[in-house]
């Protein structure tokens, strides 16, 4: 009888989880590391973090991640409020790529920002902007 409540929290809990990965705000649509067999992969000498837009009328943006070193390295996507939105720990490769939809962003300044422990590598801004335009046309007859 003792374990009612405990079970019911771990259910509750469980739903609370679900429901608040349900709004993902940007997402990893594919992680791949990628090192090819083909060749000799360059030699990595320095930390290095491109962000890419992969078509222009889409929000989704390709991430590459050059990592000379042995360590893990975490990935954050971050608002202009400093809320995280999504966070990931890369895996220990030399080249790590990966595409992020932000199609369901608000316009705002987004930040893609790479740590190790607590020391900043890298990290690139992407403004996410919506123009709009009017065009009127006349016609007299």
């Amino acid at each position: 009888m003792k374990r009612t409540p405990f079970i019911l929290a771990a259910i509750l809990i469980n739903l609370s989880f679900a429901k608040a990965q349900a709004n993902a705000y940007a997402y990893n649509e594919s992680k791949i590391s990628i090192v090819n067999n083909d060749e000799t992969p360059t030699p990595v000498t320095s930390f290095r973090l491109k962000v890419a837009q992969v078509k222009p009328e889409e929000l989704i943006f390709k991430i590459t991640v050059e990592n000379p070193g042995t360590e893990r390295v975490t990935l954050s996507i971050r608002d202009a409020n400093n809320y995280t939105l999504h966070q990931e720990s890369l895996p220990i490769t030399m080249l790590y790529v990966a595409r992020f939809n932000m199609q369901e962003l608000q316009d705002g300044t987004y930040t893609f920002e790479i740590r190790r422990g607590r020391n900043k590598l890298a990290e690139k801004t992407v403004d996410i902007r919506t123009e709009t335009s009017i065009s009127r046309t006349v016609s007299v007859q």
